[in-house]
């Protein structure tokens, strides 16, 4: 009986009609496969028809639909399993509630159990990744004695750290966007990108222009059109970025190896322990809910877990 609900016809009508990335069906389909592992162990047997799925106590030769006290026995079920966690179980209930929400919508079932069941909600562990003053001067000096010339590298981190742009607006960040003589940024592009100006100190301004007129980046020049940060006129892979910073922090002693969004991280961290307040820190990061920022910063997190109620977090 094994493979009785994962290969039925209407497992297989809602994979071959609803899309869904491949990660988020796996997701799903385990969650069918817990299903499943549970009817067995209820004792089902015959033909899987949710609408004909309990005998009638009135009437012998009529049956009832799935019922709700199905799914709150399956819901008890998974409560008792060693390795159920909370953000398991609320993925169980998210996929159990989109197979059958789908099918109740395209009329292959009559009753839809799921119907009323929230999905529960559980906190996530927030880790606080952003770098000390100390970690981050380690780092670009580390970066400096890799190149002491071009300091391509130096100046990618410290830009990193300073603005708090996500990893895909620096790398789609072009020349013509930077205004040395104002010190702005014109952010435009990018995932998640709202369209916003970001500042940048003076010293950096300075080490941008040495940078961006140094022959190594004129060979990929093109009147601006440039990406900031490219590889001989060629766009920044995300790889590249993440292999600068692993080697940076290996050379720099570090305790673990730094990830490109641990620097947005940092920027936050810097600008509140420098006394800015969290709408300055929300603007510098272009986050669309305060709640989001509240997670950069973590002396405020219980405050987020407060605004995440009234705006929901995006990032």
């Amino acid at each position: 009986m094994k493979g009785f609900l994962l290969q039925s016809q209407y497992v297989q009508f809602w994979s071959t009609h609803f899309s869904l990335s491949n990660s988020t069906k796996r997701k799903y389909v385990n969650a069918l496969g817990r299903f499943e592992a549970f009817l067995l162990q209820e004792g089902f047997q015959g033909e899987l028809h949710f609408d004909r799925f309990h005998a009638s106590r009135d009437h012998s030769d009529r049956s009832l639909p799935i019922k709700r006290s199905v799914i709150d026995r399956f819901f008890q079920y998974l409560s008792n399993q060693e390795r159920m966690t909370e953000s398991l179980l609320s993925a169980t209930i998210t996929g159990l509630k989109h197979f059958f929400g789908f099918l109740f919508d395209m009329d292959l079932i009559s009753v839809n159990p799921m119907l009323g069941i929230p999905t529960p909600k559980y906190e996530k562990t927030v880790q606080n990744t952003a770098l000390s003053m100390e970690e981050c001067k380690l780092l670009l000096r580390a970066a400096i004695k890799r190149d002491p010339f071009y300091r391509q590298e130096f100046v990618l981190i410290w830009f990193m750290i300073l603005t708090g742009l996500r990893i895909s607006e620096v790398r789609c960040l072009r020349r013509s966007k930077l205004n040395l003589d104002t010190r702005i940024v014109y952010v435009s592009e990018g995932y998640k990108t709202t369209t916003r100006p970001v500042a940048i100190s003076e010293d950096l301004a300075n080490e941008i222009a040495r940078y961006i007129d140094h022959p190594h980046y004129q060979n990929g020049a093109n009147q601006g059109d440039e990406f900031l940060f490219h590889d001989n006129g060629e766009q920044f892979p995300y790889k590249k970025v993440a292999k600068i910073l692993k080697k940076c922090s290996k050379e720099a002693g570090l305790t673990r190896i730094v990830r490109p969004h641990d620097l947005r991280r940092t920027t936050g961290y810097l600008m509140q322990i420098g006394g800015s307040n969290p709408i300055d820190i929300q603007r510098q990061l272009g986050h669309k809910d305060l709640a989001t920022t509240l997670l950069y910063v973590p002396p405020l997190i219980d405050l987020a877990k407060i605004l995440e109620v009234i705006t929901p977090s995006r990032e």
